[in-house]
């Protein structure tokens, strides 16, 4: 029989681990989602409602172009989240319906609600055929792709600003996944992890012993996705003299690390209660950003995100007592690129004169 074909939204660069957990673990055939273009949004869109956030028209184009590529897919997984995004599933699915297509929708938002039982119901929509202990088994590995994709990952944006040769680490993390996707074993993981590790140490850098830096915030998908932030952090740090890059937001931190509970007590003295899915970890970070003596904060968030407009005004306040400039970008179906470059280079030329007026 054909191994039934698995496909799930494009995610930045976590669908290789996705990858090898539908191949590896679930013994089905991955349908990888084409690479986010200008095409995709525009797909996702022309079937959206026109004030839904930039995240479903990308999620939603990505899957298009999965159900109209040659073979298509059997089942299209949506991971759904903890806003208003667990609820766009079904609108998704509704949609998907309504322009004729007929593949298995299976929403983990939904399904998650019941716990275990929900995922081991899922799993087995994926294949009915699957040995959960196989899944289960397999899952850690899964797990510790993405880990190793969000460590390498962290390492380039410290570095890249700096590189002799520009490109040279992005080189490196690119073979790096292409090696992830097409791992079959933890020991094929950990060689490609250990072989890019030691790439990106052996990178030539002319970094400053104490460069600028610049700690990015804001809205889970947006803030961690390449092409739908309009690479802002690729930008900001090849500006000028180079710019040292913290994002805190990755997979790893937000959903297998976090503490809601610890950054409610970093933000007591301007927020009593959590504020929705990403707002205690925006605020905390820009917290910790500003007390390290960062040199600037970059706010990155989907046009309509209700959670991160609510942190702005927190955002203002941190702002001003802790002395830190804070940019704030916010990406719907029609921003541009030119745009976000002006707004780039004004900002890093107002950190980079205010870090030479320091005595």
């Amino acid at each position: 029989m054909a191994k039934r074909r698995i496909g799930f939204p494009r995610m930045d660069n976590y669908n290789v681990a996705l990858k090898y957990l539908v191949e590896t673990g679930c013994g089905c055939e991955y349908v990888m989602a084409p690479p986010m273009t200008r095409k995709t949004l525009e797909l996702g869109s022309k079937y959206s409602p026109d004030f839904v956030c930039a995240p479903f028209k990308y999620t939603l184009g990505s899957m298009l172009e999965m159900l109209q590529s040659e073979g298509g897919v059997d089942a299209i997984v949506e991971t759904g989240g903890v806003c208003r995004l667990g609820y766009y599933g079904a609108l998704q699915k509704q949609i998907l319906r309504d322009l004729g297509y007929e593949a298995d929708f299976i929403d983990l938002a939904e399904m998650g609600k019941h716990k275990l039982r929900g995922y081991y119901a899922a799993a087995k929509r994926i294949n009915p055929a699957i040995s959960i202990a196989k899944a289960a088994r397999t899952l850690p590995d899964a797990l510790k792709a993405v880990r190793y994709i969000d460590e390498m990952e962290g390492r380039v944006r410290l570095d890249r600003g700096f590189e002799r040769q520009r490109g040279s680490m992005k080189a490196v993390f690119d073979t790096f996944l292409q090696e992830i996707s097409s791992a079959k074993n933890r020991k094929s993981l950990d060689a490609a992890y250990q072989k890019a590790s030691a790439a990106l140490s052996a990178v030539a850098l002319d970094k400053p012993e104490t460069p600028l830096r610049v700690g990015i915030v804001g809205e889970y998908y947006t803030v961690m996705d390449d092409f739908g932030n309009h690479n802002v952090e690729q930008i900001l740090g090849y500006m000028g003299r180079g710019v040292e890059i913290h994002r805190w937001m990755t997979f790893t931190h937000r959903n297998l690390e976090y503490d809601e509970q610890a950054d409610l007590q970093t933000i007591a003295p301007y927020v009593r209660y959590s504020m929705g899915p990403t707002t205690s970890a925006t605020l905390a970070g820009a917290i910790r950003y500003a007390d390290a003596g960062f040199d600037g904060i970059v706010h990155v968030k989907s046009f309509g995100c209700t959670p991160e407009v609510d942190a702005m005004a927190v955002l203002q306040n941190i702002s001003a007592d802790r002395g830190i400039p804070i940019l704030y970008l916010s990406y719907d179906s029609q921003t541009g690129d030119a745009g976000i470059q002006t707004r780039l280079e004004a900002f890093y030329d107002m950190i980079d004169m205010k870090r030479r007026k320091q005595p």
